[in-house]
């Protein structure tokens, strides 16, 4: 018995060495995301695909077995991958990157593709200041069930798109109001996707009515709310808002990017769905989107690309209903571009279409609004002195009207074209003029604006 207990105690000191020394080759191979994994090497090319077939082509061909929970939501999406013997985790993570998407491996060893979150500031209060000052919601509102609350922000937000329509500062007030409500309540139900588009509407009507600061704060949040409700325009376009905002502060250096990212989203867009195979609000969210990539591609120098981006502009407003200042903004914008770039005949079809469209706006008030707007359109791409003679035209017209609601606003115009002309007195006149105006009601804004106007006057 002895013996045997011997025997069976060699015979495991014996097998003993091996497992030890074969024990660093059972440590779990590296697998994507491991610090210095090398995916094996393919070849894939899809042109112009949806972005869940994209992401299902790489994985497919790397052999990998993977969830996609939305998918379905990216089939409107697109992308072109194009990869030639090249590890396939490098080509995923350039896909997942460009459309703020993460991959992590499941406890049953799948890889699982979500969106990327980014962290918003949780609990009350997380939009901060941005709201300070702007009407509450309407009480008989706050006290709706949570899906009739949403029916009203949805209201809301659509009011607010019309106000902004308009095009001046008088109506950008009362959209900015809308917003504002719609925000709110959208914040309040946690209905991320559509907080983020009335976010960026927000931002635009605070940058309309000159608060840059605001507007800058208003995209910031409306960009980290797209991403993490998988809201892609909300997200692309407040991008590219900021980035538009430091090229105006003198830093460049995210704005060709951005530019080439909105017009490419764009271009996708419409060739694989069409203008009527969107929603409204996508149509709306890519108009503002490609005239936005048009106007950092002009103060960048690229006018050829301008060109194209204000053209495509200029037809996706056409095709929405009470699209005529988009339309126009555009006309203005492609006549600068034309102007620059040598091409007379181009400018002066380019403004001519935009007149026509002025011409043919349903009211004299709105008629005089799209007159400022084009001055306002002419200061931002740096012809100051026709948008001076622009806004001096459209008061000129509102003084022979009974309608004289639209005065403080257009006097606001003015005094910021002036004033960016460095023509100082005069600046202080129409921001004077702007404060007798605003005397006559109990609303304080433009009053507080100009004040705050004049006191950085020189």
């Amino acid at each position: 018995m002895a013996y045997l207990r011997f025997i069976v105690a060699w015979l495991c000191l014996l097998t003993a060495f091996p497992v030890a020394q074969t024990a660093p080759d059972l440590k779990p191979r590296p697998r994507y995301g491991d610090p210095g994994y090398v995916g094996r090497r393919i070849t894939f090319r899809c042109d112009g695909c949806s972005l869940s077939d994209v992401i299902q082509g790489i994985l497919a061909k790397a052999g990998i077995r993977f969830e996609f929970p939305e998918a379905g939501l990216w089939q409107r999406v697109s992308d072109t991958v194009a990869v030639t013997d090249e590890p396939w985790n490098e080509a995923l993570d350039k896909v997942l990157n460009r459309h703020e998407l993460q991959a992590t491996w499941s406890e049953v060893g799948r890889l699982v593709i979500a969106r990327r979150m980014t962290p918003v500031a949780a609990g009350p209060g997380k939009l901060g200041q941005l709201l300070t000052g702007l009407p509450p919601v309407p009480p008989a509102v706050a006290t709706l069930s949570q899906s009739s609350r949403a029916i009203e922000a949805e209201r809301f937000f659509k009011e607010g798109l019309g106000y902004f329509r308009l095009a001046n500062p008088d109506d950008s007030r009362v959209a900015l109001a809308r917003f504002g409500w719609a925000t709110r309540i959208f914040d309040e139900i946690e209905y991320a996707g559509r907080e983020a588009s009335a976010l960026y509407m927000l931002g635009a009507s605070f940058l309309d009515l000159g608060q840059p600061g605001r507007a800058r704060e208003a995209f910031a949040f409306a960009r980290d709310f797209g991403r993490n409700a998988g809201n892609q325009r909300a997200s692309l376009l407040s991008e590219a808002s900021l980035a538009y905002l430091d090229l105006l502060d003198g830093q460049p250096d995210a704005a060709a990017s951005a530019a080439k990212s909105g017009f490419d989203f764009v271009r996708s867009a419409t060739a694989r769905t069409k203008l009527s195979g969107r929603s409204l609000m996508d149509r709306e969210l890519d108009a503002l989107l490609i005239t936005l990539a048009g106007r950092m591609f002009f103060r960048l120098g690229d006018l050829e690309a301008a060109c194209q981006a204000f053209e495509m502009g200029f037809d996706a407003y056409l095709a929405l209903d009470d699209g005529a200042r988009g339309a126009i903004e555009n006309a203005v914008w492609l006549q600068q571009a034309a102007l620059r770039s040598g091409r007379a005949a181009d400018a002066e079809r380019a403004i001519r279409a935009g007149r026509s469209l002025l011409s043919a706006a349903r009211s004299s008030r709105l008629q005089i609004a799209f007159l400022a707007w084009m001055g306002v359109v002419c200061g931002e791409a740096g012809d100051l002195d026709k948008a001076v003679e622009l806004q001096r035209e459209a008061l000129d017209a509102l003084r022979q009207s009974p309608d004289r609601t639209l005065e403080t606003g257009l006097q606001w115009n003015l005094a910021r074209t002036q004033a960016a002309l460095r023509k100082y007195a005069e600046a202080r006149r129409s921001y004077e003029a702007v404060l007798r105006l605003s005397e006559e009601g109990d609303d304080s804004f433009w009053r507080n604006q100009a004040q705050e106007a004049l006191s950085r006057l020189p």
